[in-house]
């Protein structure tokens, strides 16, 4: 469940850098590293919840 919830916010994330960079490129350069992270963290949830099966 925690792997779908943070999908949800990396796809969420991905979309803020998007419209951010529309307005104004320097703000989604800012933002990406935070969409970076919670891909990273999708990918870690994920791996953790195929480990303990």
């Amino acid at each position: 469940m925690a792997a779908a919830w943070a999908g949800a916010l990396a796809a969420s994330s991905a979309d803020l850098v998007r419209r951010a960079w529309k307005s104004a490129p320097e703000r989604g350069v800012l933002l990406a590293p935070y969409a970076a992270w919670a891909g990273f963290a999708t990918v870690l949830s994920a791996e953790i919840a195929r480990l303990n099966r």
